[in-house]
């Protein structure tokens, strides 16, 4: 599956039973730009697991609505399917229900199971200028917690460093603050290249931890560095970043190897 983090959130156009619970309308992704979408992927309307879910989302909607945030559900089901299950049991939602009869938007997203038809709990958070900023995708047994989206919402909306459990409300991890510099020790005169792109997340994450740490390194940008498109080129290295420690190379987002090489404890 292809990544989409960082990347411009996939096109969809769908028809969908409006938020009223009331009509039929049409949604596509030009009518979030400029808002947070939260777009999550279900598998089908009269089953156990997923109403579960909706009705969850649902209560939440002051909370999503205070973050600035938006939500559509998408199934593989129809829009009349929808209306029949509100009107039968689910009860009004307060926001979109979308259906993706032709399988592109499930598809898009990497979230069809081609064989039944039906998409995987895929979850995706979409930023104001339609970037794909979170996801994450459940085994179809396991519902999701919107409270644990609308923490990752907040996290995202602060613009910084968010450690492990952060909560709204909790300062930022600052890397320039004594008191949050890393307590371990690098080796000494250790020698670091690192070899980036500048759409690479991995590769400002790998950049933030060696300055937090205070360890120099070299960076050779192979959008024009011939000399790192070269070293790429002969070792048939695809992955990011790619970071070479006293002569040793370290392929992708690897960071307990990044630190042993450095000798961190």
């Amino acid at each position: 599956m292809e990544r989409l983090i960082g990347k411009k959130a996939p096109w969809f156009s769908m028809e969908a039973l409006a938020a009223d619970g009331e009509h039929f309308t049409h949604v596509s992704l030009s009518d979030y730009e400029g808002k947070w979408l939260v777009l999550f992927f279900y598998p089908m309307d009269f089953t156990f697991v997923c109403p579960t879910e909706l009705t969850a989302f649902s209560d939440c909607m002051e909370k999503f609505t205070q973050a600035g945030a938006e939500l559509l559900s998408v199934s593989t089901d129809s829009v009349y399917t929808h209306l029949a299950w509100q009107r039968n049991g689910l009860g009004k939602l307060g926001y979109p229900m979308a259906a993706d009869q032709t399988l592109q938007t499930c598809d898009s997203y990497g979230v069809l199971l081609e064989e039944e038809g039906v998409a995987l709990r895929g979850l995706f958070l979409i930023d104001p200028e339609q970037k794909v900023r979170y996801s994450v995708i459940h085994d179809n047994n396991i519902g999701r917690n919107p409270e644990e989206v609308l923490r990752v919402l907040a996290a995202l909306q602060t613009g910084g460093l968010c450690a492990a459990g952060w909560q709204a409300g909790e300062e930022n991890l600052h890397p320039d603050a004594p008191e949050q510099q890393p307590t371990y020790q690098a080796v000494q005169g250790a020698s670091v290249q690192i070899y980036t792109m500048p759409t690479c997340s991995y590769c400002r994450s790998v950049k933030e931890f060696l300055q937090g740490a205070g360890i120099a390194y070299q960076e050779f940008n192979l959008e024009h560095d011939k000399a790192g498109q070269d070293f790429m080129r002969q070792r048939r290295y695809t992955g990011l970043p790619v970071t070479v420690i006293n002569g040793e190379e370290i392929v992708g987002y690897n960071m307990p190897k990044i630190k042993a090489a450095l000798g961190m404890n």
